[in-house]
C-alpha cells in the first residue's frame, strides 16, 4: 500500500500534569479524577489507551498565521503527555479520531480545509512513524467517526456514508436512512453498530449480507452506548420533561434473535451520560458532564460526579484497565482549553 509521508516532529509537552494536588474534583472529599494535562488553546477530540503506560491522543488548534489548523497527537509513557506529531499550517488538519489494534498499528482521522488543500486525511502509524494514506473514494466528506480493525480493515464515515479500507481502495457503503448516525462501534470486523441519537435508529453492520441493516428496536433518547460482537452490551438514555422530569437510565442489551433492553439503573437527578467504553467480558464504564458509573458483572455503581463546569463536558473515555479511565474534555470545539482527565482507583 502506497502512502505519503508525512512531517513528524517530536515536541516538547504543551502545559503537561497539572499535578494531582490543583483542581481536586470529587464528591464529599473522594476524589476520583485528576487533571493530567491541560492547554489553553488546544481542543481534544479523542483518546485511546493501550494499558496503564501508553496512550494516544488527538485534536487541534487554531493556527492565526496561516488561517488553518494544526493537527496533534499525543502520547503517554506512563509518565506524561507529549506531543508525537505535529502537522502544521497547511499540512494541517483537525483530527477528530484516533484508534489503535496494536501498539504498533494506529489509525487517526481528520479534515482539512484551505486554500490548497480540502478534504479528508487518514493517517496510519506502523510503530515508527506516522504517514497519510490515501483518500481517494472519501468523495471529500467531512469524516469524524472511524473504527480501526486492522492494516486492511479500517471503517470512516460523513454519519450518512460508511467508507471502508481494505488496504487499496476506499468502499462506501450506504450507511443511515433518517438523519446521519452519531457514533458507533465495532466489536470485530463482522459485527457493528451505529446508532442516531435524536431519532434512536440503530444500524447494524451484517457482514454475511455486504450492507447496513436498520434494527427493528430503536435505542430512544440514546446518548451512549457499547455492544459486542454477540450483540450484547451498555447503553443509556437521558429523558427531560419540564418543568418536573430528568432522569438518566442504563440498559442492558440481551442476545437474542431479536435485540431487547433491560433498565438495570435509574436516576432522578440530571446526569446526562455521554460517553462508554468497554473492558474484558463485562466491564463497561459512563461519564458525562454530571456524573460516572462502573457496570461491572451487571452491578451498577456509581462513582459520583466528574470533572465540570468551568471545564466543559466529557467528550470520549478510554479504559487503561479495570478502575482506571481516561478522558478528554473541553467546552467548545472552536477553541481550548482542554483537559486530559484520569480516574483511577
Amino acid at each position: 500500500m502506497r502512502r505519503t509521508a508525512l512531517l513528524t516532529a517530536i515536541l516538547a509537552a504543551i502545559l503537561v500534569g497539572c499535578g494531582s494536588d490543583e483542581n481536586p474534583v470529587g464528591v464529599t472529599g473522594v476524589r476520583y479524577w485528576d487533571i493530567a494535562w491541560s492547554s489553553p488553546d488546544t481542543v481534544l477530540t479523542d483518546i485511546e489507551m493501550l494499558g496503564e503506560k501508553s496512550g494516544w491522543a488527538c485534536g487541534y488548534r487554531f493556527n492565526e498565521s496561516t488561517d488553518t489548523f494544526d493537527g496533534l497527537i499525543y502520547r503517554y509513557d506512563g509518565t506524561g503527555w507529549t506531543v508525537a506529531l505535529f502537522l502544521p499550517g497547511e499540512a494541517g488538519a483537525r483530527l477528530t479520531a484516533i484508534d489503535f489494534v496494536g501498539e504498533n498499528n494506529g489509525w487517526a482521522l481528520g479534515y482539512r480545509e484551505s486554500e490548497f488543500a480540502s478534504g479528508p486525511a487518514v493517517l496510519h502509524y506502523n510503530g515508527e512513524m506516522w504517514s497519510e494514506v490515501p483518500g481517494e473514494g472519501l468523495n471529500g466528506s467531512v469524516v469524524t467517526m472511524l473504527a480501526a480493525l486492522g492494516d486492511n480493515d479500517v471503517w470512516v464515515s460523513d454519519g450518512s456514508e460508511a467508507f471502508h479500507y481494505d488496504g487499496g481502495w476506499w468502499t462506501v457503503y450506504p450507511l443511515a436512512v433518517g438523519g446521519a448516525v452519531d457514533d458507533w462501534v465495532f466489536p470485530n470486523a463482522q459485527a457493528g453498530w451505529a446508532v442516531n441519537y435524536e431519532s434512536g435508529y440503530c444500524y447494524k453492520w451484517a457482514a454475511d449480507m455486504g450492507g447496513w441493516m436498520l434494527e427493528s428496536r430503536p435505542l430512544y433518547n440514546a446518548t451512549t452506548f457499547y455492544f459486542n460482537g454477540d450483540g450484547s452490551g451498555m447503553y443509556a438514555d437521558y429523558v427531560s420533561i419540564p418543568p418536573v422530569t430528568e432522569r438518566a437510565n442504563i440498559y442492558e442489551r440481551t442476545v437474542g434473535d431479536e435485540p431487547s433492553y433491560n433498565k438495570i439503573y435509574a436516576t432522578n437527578q440530571s446526569r446526562i451520560l455521554t460517553a462508554c467504553d468497554f473492558f474484558g467480558p463485562d466491564y463497561y464504564f459512563f461519564a458525562g458532564p454530571n456524573a460516572a458509573y462502573e457496570i461491572n458483572a451487571g452491578r451498577v455503581k456509581a462513582l459520583g460526579y466528574v470533572p465540570s463546569g468551568e471545564l466543559g463536558v466529557v467528550r470520549k473515555i478510554s479504559i487503561a484497565k479495570k478502575g482506571d479511565v481516561w478522558g478528554v474534555m473541553g467546552s467548545s470545539l472552536a477553541s481550548g482549553p482542554s483537559f486530559i482527565v484520569h480516574k483511577k482507583g
